[in-house]
């Protein structure tokens, strides 16, 4: 459904820095809704990511650190090692994946959907990758 949707294109511009964060290291503490998180990245000078920026990473990121627990946690969590990529979210639509995440289990690279609600939060220990094309500063680059 993701791939499929008008609003994934694997053509146009591209982020050239792609920062990966905690969302405790860029400020959200308590961490946040997928909303809260796109308008604190957006107002701290980050941009969103395109949704195609997943797929790109995913073939790029060969060394991503590996997950200590290899088993999904079920526990409606983002799983251990996971990077969810920053996106917009073409649709409103509860069961619509909301973007992807890359994960690397015992050696196998893993790029995946997933789907919340708008009222799921995101723990201030789960990582983000973001476009940090126009930030200035102190960045966590991949």
């Amino acid at each position: 459904m993701f791939f499929a949707h008008p609003a994934f294109s694997t053509c146009g511009q591209m982020s050239k820095v792609i920062a990966v964060a905690s969302l405790k290291e860029i400020g959200l503490e308590d961490g946040g809704t997928l909303n809260e998180i796109r308008n604190y990245v957006t107002a701290s000078g980050y941009q969103l990511c395109p949704m195609s920026t997943g797929l790109f990473l995913r073939i790029a990121w060969t060394d991503q650190p590996e997950s200590i627990n290899a088993v999904l946690s079920g526990t409606h969590s983002a799983p251990d090692g996971s990077v969810t990529v920053l996106s917009e979210n073409p649709e409103t639509d509860d069961a619509f994946p909301k973007g992807l995440y890359l994960r690397n289990v015992e050696g196998q690279l893993w790029l995946r959907g997933y789907v919340c609600d708008q009222d799921y939060r995101f723990s201030g220990s789960d990582l983000f990758a973001f476009d940090a094309s126009g930030k200035t500063g102190n960045q966590a680059p991949l």
